[in-house]
């Protein structure tokens, strides 16, 4: 059952291609709760395999992911300035969107089950889109990178071990790096 389960996904995403996978993965990042595990797991093992290109994937589902994230955050957008222009909710989000709302966008799309969501503050609080989106893509590369890795892992056996480690190497340097420039920028401009 479990094997018919896994060939099954496999093949789902081996139908869906470069294309299908990044239109999935603007579903994942809107609203509507699809998990992006059921295709990058499977994408990454086929990338293993070399049935599909690790890289491409990868772009694939971040460029979807992001894509997703831009269509809550336009919505959001529009929402606020439509209906909600002057509620006190919107000032109080607008708030903390200001104080905290970059680390919020860099760290929630590596959270499960949030990720797609933080979007829509984002939106509400109208975040410059300068910001907005290159930490958004950012986090994304990180996580769809990881789930990635944990297929390709999964298709590539023992050789596969190098690989992963100095691809999971890379996405933690990411990490810091850019946590140590919105570090730097948030002292800079305290100053």
């Amino acid at each position: 059952m479990f094997g018919e389960i896994v060939s099954f996904l496999v093949n789902f995403a081996h139908t869906l291609g470069y294309v299908g996978i990044y239109f999935y993965m603007v579903l994942v990042g809107t609203f509507i709760p699809v998990p992006s595990e059921l295709v990058l797991l499977p994408a990454g093992y086929l990338a293993a395999k070399g049935e599909m290109n690790l890289y491409l994937v990868w772009i694939c589902a971040a460029l979807g992911s992001l894509s997703g994230a831009l269509i809550n955050y336009f919505l959001a957008k529009f929402i606020v300035n439509k209906f909600l222009k002057d509620k006190p909710v919107i000032k109080k989000v607008t708030k903390f969107w200001k104080e905290h709302g970059k680390i919020s966008a860099f760290l929630a799309p590596l959270t499960p089950g949030l990720g797609q969501y933080i979007s829509i503050p984002a939106g509400l609080s109208h975040m410059p889109l300068r910001w907005f989106i290159p930490l958004t893509f950012s986090a994304n590369l990180i996580w769809t990178g990881f789930l990635i890795m944990i297929g390709y892992l999964f298709g590539a056996g023992d050789r596969a071990h190098k690989e992963v480690v100095y691809g999971s190497l890379i996405l933690l340097g990411g990490v810091i790096v850019i946590a140590s420039i919105y570090v730097f920028l948030e002292m800079k401009k305290s100053k």
